[in-house]
């Protein structure tokens, strides 16, 4: 008869899983030194990870949690190198069991790479899985798409979990399970892909539906259960953001927070959660507080990445669009009239509205969800980038809705976003999912449907070589200009000089010197006359030590 129970518990052990999955695994939180994994199965067993530099050598172990069903534990990775990966797996068997533990499959995860070296990350939104706009087999279909990139995280930039559909009287037992239906998804890619989520509208975490009826609500609830399967960054090590910790149990709400990796700083805002006077409010009554904004501000001009990278679900939270609602508000600083500034007297003690902050201080892209499509703009030389939905199978539903709402670079169609971060340049690349049945000869499964180039922040770059101690690259004039300004440089060792021109797609637009050079000052006359307005680039190389200013055309 025992030997009859432990035959019956080893099926079990095979069998009962979530989704086909005996373990569920979702990496989170990748640091300099660490990376928790939240591990959720469909019955008990005493589990522990064990990780090491080589595949299949494994020489750290976690202790020996024991893990109920359908409750996720946290296991960290500790103690790990900068800039390493790391192969782990997951040790299991039932409790009390005299079986030798069973070993999950070997996955891989990063730690936060080096300034100068090169890296990828991935970004989606909008997956819709809970009413039927999004389709479960082409989000799996991305998810395989997005594991093959190799890249070191994910960012999900949110409508994913939450459901605001009915939320005067969503339960918090609907809200569970709306959370926990999507962990099958994400246990597909996000065991080597750490996940960072972005709050969305559908989320239902918005001041509004924080303060109904307390604590039995929509934003109490899914903000509960958003922290229990998915764990976001909390502040500490390499990682800053909100400390302010709320009622009910929520503690700290895990919903804006920043960090630096490689060369690039990545900052995720969010823009519901402060805004308490309806559902979706607009105008001035639209706001991300001011903590967040004095947090993002200080963030932003701390930070000498050479790219900055924002992330929302979307601009002002509610509305259609990027470039034509950046005037706004909050945002842009003018009233709906968009003829008289409202900002000194709406904001007092801000700076500037965001999107002059943002460009200010060097952000590269900022990018948001929310209307189901790809779509890019740039507004005073700052890209806005809309990402487009990883589940649309029918693949026009944000080009059919929300494409009129853009101006410039638009497509239909599902995928992901592909950057790509290297000292040169950023490569942003959108990568189509199509299903089986959906592919042709001109329609593959894992094409790049477009793609543009960045340039590093012009107040960012660095050198790895020893730059002189004066400065070589004196200010532009006049700046802002048009037609022409005059760029002065000083040349204090003989050799060769390159001065260059780049747009903001980092594309060429003039060389205005490439020679050798004595030692003394010069200057250069730059044209903006047949070239478009905007952000422009001067770079200039002496003595292999590069150099860049920024400066912006008015037309």
């Amino acid at each position: 008869m025992k030997n009859l129970i432990i035959i019956i518990s080893v099926l079990l052990l095979h069998i009962n899983s979530l989704n086909g999955q005996i373990l569920n695994e979702v990496a989170c939180r990748p640091a300099d030194s660490s990376c928790t994994i939240s591990i959720l199965v469909k019955q008990q067993y005493d589990i522990y990870c064990e990780y090491g530099t080589v595949s299949g050598s494994y020489q750290f172990t976690t202790p020996v949690s024991p893990v109920l069903a359908d409750v996720p534990a946290e296991f960290i990775l500790s103690k790990l190198l900068p800039d390493t990966k790391y192969f782990y797996r997951t040790r299991y068997r039932i409790p009390g069991s005299a079986q030798q533990y069973s070993s999950g499959v070997e996955h891989s995860v990063r730690t936060q790479r080096a300034k100068g070296k090169t890296f990828t990350f991935l970004i989606e939104s909008d997956p819709h899985p809970y009413d039927k706009k999004g389709s479960w087999t082409l989000w799996k279909r991305t998810f395989q798409n997005q594991l093959a990139d190799s890249a070191d995280f994910l960012l999900d930039l949110g409508d994913t979990f939450g459901d605001d559909h009915n939320p005067l009287t969503i339960t918090s037992d609907e809200l569970k399970q709306l959370h926990l239906d999507c962990r099958s998804l994400f246990g597909t890619a996000c065991h080597s892909l750490p996940l960072l989520f972005c709050l969305g509208n559908h989320e239902g975490e918005s001041g509004y539906y924080l303060q109904l009826t307390p604590p039995n609500n929509l934003g109490v609830n899914g903000t509960l259960w958003r922290k229990y399967y998915y764990p976001n960054p909390i502040p500490g090590g390499i990682y800053s953001g909100n400390t302010a910790s709320e009622s009910y149990g929520i503690g700290q709400p895990q919903n804006y927070y920043a960090w630096e990796w490689g060369d690039a700083l990545f900052v995720v805002l969010d823009v519901y959660r402060y805004a308490a006077t309806s559902a979706s409010p607009g105008l001035w009554d639209w706001t991300i507080g001011d903590a967040q904004y004095q947090w993002f501000r200080e963030t932003l001009v701390k930070s000498k990445a050479k790219y900055k990278f924002v992330f929302a679900h979307h601009v002002r939270g509610w509305g259609r669009g990027a470039a034509l609602l950046t005037k706004f508000f909050e945002w842009g600083g003018y009233e709906n009239n968009g003829t008289v500034v409202g900002f000194t007297s709406k904001r007092p003690g801000w700076e500037l509205p965001i999107h002059q902050l943002m460009v200010k201080y060097g952000v590269n892209v900022f990018f948001q969800g929310h209307d189901h499509l790809y779509a890019k703009e740039v507004v005073d030389g700052l890209i806005y980038q809309e990402v487009p939905m990883p589940s649309d199978s029918t693949y026009i539903i944000g080009m059919r809705d929300n494409g009129d709402a853009y101006t410039d670079v638009k497509l239909d169609g599902s995928g992901h976003i592909r950057v790509k971060v290297a000292q040169e340049n950023a490569t942003v690349e959108f990568v189509r999912s199509w299903l089986p049945a959906d592919e042709t000869a001109v329609r593959k499964n894992g094409e790049v449907a477009y793609s543009y180039t960045v340039i590093p922040t012009a107040t960012s770059v660095r050198s790895d070589k020893t730059v002189p101690q004066t400065p070589v690259l004196e200010q532009n004039y006049p700046n802002p200009f048009n037609p022409s300004t005059i760029i002065r440089y000083r040349v204090q060792e003989s050799g060769p000089v390159s001065l260059k021109v780049y747009n903001i797609m980092g594309q060429s637009v003039a060389v205005l010197y490439e020679g050798w050079r004595d030692t003394g000052k010069y200057s250069e006359t730059f044209s903006g006359a047949q070239l478009p307005g905007g952000v422009y680039f001067y770079r200039l190389t002496v003595q292999g030590n590069t150099f860049t200013q920024k400066a912006l055309l008015l037309k």
